[in-house]
């Protein structure tokens, strides 16, 4: 969603919950449920968007990360076998050439490593003869440069389906267009309490107004693996103000995530990943300053 669209997603959950909760108040406007049902049906399906979009991404980068994991693992047992070749024989030139750490393969980027990779594979393949005494068979070989090709493969993949993606931010749009004609007329309908009820008329435009934020950034975490200490992907991160959950994140890399618009207020912090024990924080967002949001997730038993 685009930073206007956040800003009113929030409105509009704030306006429902409200709407929901006074339900009672419209109780002679029968026309109030038949506005009411589709704003709350709209509000569904924008959810499940979300959901998708973010689901899309972290899912392509699961997948990369996973085959980024199995090719420098390959890699370093092919590199440790050459480095002890490359000793045993006093081959200083090889030794120099491989001399790569699981350490340094990790620390990459993609195409350093993409890079270093093809190195250790075309060392290995200019000694293939000499390597089979070490435990390097033709079908290792084969599964390395294999692991290549699908890790190389999963870099150039585009961050989601281009086509997918407009489809969900095309209906996104849609669907704000929709919800924004809907809540006007609810408007008109408020507009009859204006002196008869001016409590809840004056609460209802509290919460219609549209609240737009700061580019800056309002928002971060750093969620770990008790355990490790190590960043935790995929950790679902919910905001709930006064009840209602008003926006979702998942980590990426490093358990972080970034928000530039998000309402003020004290937020109940729902954190949730499989295998792991949930976890709920408060944490109050003022909007002025950069708020950090740490935690580190214990494994279930």
């Amino acid at each position: 969603m685009t930073s206007k669209q956040s800003s009113i997603y929030s409105m509009l959950r704030r306006v429902v919950s409200f709407l929901k909760k006074n339900s009672a108040v419209f109780a002679l406007l029968t026309v109030f449920n038949d506005l009411l049902t589709p704003l709350e049906a709209n509000l569904t399906e924008i959810d499940l968007l979300k959901e998708q979009q973010s689901a899309d991404i972290t899912g392509l980068r699961k997948k990369k990360e996973s085959l980024r994991i199995t090719a420098y693992q390959k890699a370093m047992e092919i590199c440790n076998a050459l480095q002890v070749f490359a000793k045993i024989s006093g081959d200083v030139v090889l030794a120099d050439e491989i001399k790569y750490t699981e350490t340094d393969l990790r620390k990459c980027s993609d195409n350093e490593l993409d890079s270093n990779l093809g190195v250790i594979y075309s060392a290995a393949l200019r000694n293939k003869d000499e390597l089979i005494a070490y435990g390097i068979t033709e079908e290792k070989l084969t599964g390395y440069k294999a692991a290549i090709d699908n890790y190389k493969a999963a870099i150039g993949t585009p961050k989601s389906g281009t086509i997918e993606r407009k489809q969900i931010t095309d209906r996104l749009a849609y669907l704000f267009d929709a919800e924004m004609v809907i809540l006007e007329k609810i408007d008109l309908l408020v507009e009859t309490f204006k002196f008869s009820n001016p409590s809840f008329y004056a609460e209802y435009h509290d919460n219609r107004k549209v609240n737009y934020y700061p580019t800056y950034l309002m928002v971060n975490s750093t969620i770990t693996d008790a355990a490790t200490g190590l960043g935790l992907l995929g950790v679902k991160i919910s905001f709930a103000l006064n009840g209602v959950t008003v926006l979702e994140k998942l980590t990426g890399d490093g358990g972080g995530i970034k928000i530039k618009s998000i309402e003020a207020g004290i937020y109940a912090i729902g954190l949730t990943k499989t295998g792991y024990i949930a976890q709920t924080l408060t944490v109050n967002i003022t909007g002025d300053d950069l708020v950090t949001i740490t935690a580190a997730m214990v494994k279930e038993s």
